[in-house]
């Protein structure tokens, strides 16, 4: 009876969550992660770059087509797009993948709407 007793002293139960952090690489693993979302967050700017140099393009005066021809304005707006639609499929939005590709999927749709509506508006005005 006294070894039965001194037995379950000894033993101790283990949550199921934290099975993963006493295996082999477990902590490691749970480090890599939190440092790959440290990073995220760092890195996010950079992808952004492209965009913020696009939209300077786009007001300055220097352009290679000039905006006088009724083609100009379409180079800014491509060159905005492009750069735009770079910088959100970078981007992450949360640490979550389902809801970052729902936010990334709807933030795209929208931008193509519009831009598609810019470029329609802006030829209807040449043409009229």
């Amino acid at each position: 009876m006294i070894n039965d007793k001194n037995k379950k002293e000894d033993y101790i139960e283990i949550n199921e969550e934290d099975i993963e952090i006493l295996g082999e690489d477990g902590i490691y693993r749970k480090y890599e992660v939190y440092k790959r979302h440290q990073n995220k967050d760092k890195i996010k700017l950079r992808y952004w770059l492209p965009f913020i140099a696009a939209v300077i393009y786009t007001l300055s005066p220097i352009d290679l087509i000039p905006d006088r021809i009724p083609i100009g304005k379409l180079d800014d707006i491509l060159l905005l797009v492009i750069s735009f639609i770079y910088g959100i499929k970078k981007a992450n939005f949360s640490y979550n993948p389902i809801i970052n590709v729902i936010i990334k999927n709807i933030i795209l749709s929208i931008t193509i709407t519009g831009f598609v509506m810019m470029i329609v508006i802006y030829i209807l005005a040449v043409l009229l």
